[in-house]
């Protein structure tokens, strides 16, 4: 099994089936959440990275597991965990009620990283998300679409959960 894949069924073993084509579906070993979280982050694929979003908005219970897996990440994985961690929160806000209908209540992300990204407390979640995107793009030299990916994050987990299109 490759690490790719491991991380797969680690995932799907988790219920965020996120990653599509993956047709080898082997017994996942048990892998710690620290370690999961910091796999997700130093993966060379970028959908495993993204996969970060969909598995704390299913599993917020992770948010546990963060400071101990950015402690043993380089500068350039803490910052995307960190990102990716404040979008899924971010997400989990906006999309709080359809959330909430699809997967039950589920435990509210803590803003753990907020200050140090610079998010200020504007008034919808969808605009942080903008200016997540925006300091996002600015700490990784990228200058992507990151509010698209955030989006895009939400919007495959819901698919992928058959949850139709949201």
């Amino acid at each position: 099994m490759t690490i790719d894949s491991a991380l797969t069924a680690a995932l799907d073993k988790l219920g965020v089936h996120f990653i599509a084509g993956q047709t080898e579906r082997q017994a996942a070993a048990n892998v710690s959440p620290p370690v999961l979280l910091r796999s997700l982050a130093s993966s060379d694929e970028a959908r495993l990275r993204l996969a970060l979003i969909p598995l704390f908005l299913k599993r917020p219970q992770y948010a546990d597991y963060v400071t101990e897996a950015m402690n043993q990440l380089p500068p350039p994985q803490q910052q995307l965990l960190r990102c990716y961690y404040t979008a899924a929160r971010l997400l989990q806000q906006k999309y709080h009620s359809q959330l909430t209908f699809l997967m039950d209540k589920r435990p509210s992300l803590p803003a753990l990283f907020d200050e140090m990204l610079g998010i200020t407390a504007i008034e919808s979640p969808d605009a942080r998300l903008q200016q997540l995107a925006k300091r996002q793009a600015q700490l990784s030299g990228k200058p992507l679409n990151w509010y698209g990916t955030y989006e895009h994050a939400y919007r495959r987990l819901a698919r992928s959960a058959g949850w139709g299109k949201q």
